[in-house]
């Protein structure tokens, strides 16, 4: 416990995350009928801006999410679990619940295409 721990603090790394994270998006969330700006995704979940709503961490929420991917818009129904929310910055971040694994593999292939296309050719996507 005290080595992860350690390891958090002392990390020269401040993004931890297993999953690749999309940070180049151009999509929305919309909670309760409202449009929210996605500033970032993966395959797990999704933070977004410009959030105005009451929900706390640990809310089950349902959501519509539309998207551009690779130039096609993909759009779903979906559910979600708030995992953070900033309101100095407006911001909310969650995970989702439910979602089909073809639109899974969707947002893999679309995140794993942004970061070939980032990295100098002959480096490792995994690096």
């Amino acid at each position: 416990m005290f080595s992860s721990l350690f390891r958090r603090f002392s990390s020269p790394c401040s993004d931890r995350r297993i999953e690749p994270r999309g940070s180049q998006v151009d999509g929305h969330i919309s909670i309760d009928g409202k449009i929210y700006p996605l500033k970032d995704w993966s395959r797990r979940g999704f933070s977004a801006g410009a959030y105005s709503a009451e929900h706390y961490p640990g809310d089950k929420i349902t959501m519509a999410v539309e998207l551009d991917v690779e130039g096609e818009p993909l759009a779903f129904d979906c559910q979600a679990v708030v995992i953070w929310v900033d309101r100095e910055r407006r911001e909310l971040a969650g995970v989702f619940t439910d979602l089909d694994m073809r639109v899974q593999e969707k947002i893999m292939r679309s995140l794993f295409a942004q970061r070939a296309e980032a990295q100098p050719l002959g480096s490792p996507l995994h690096a």
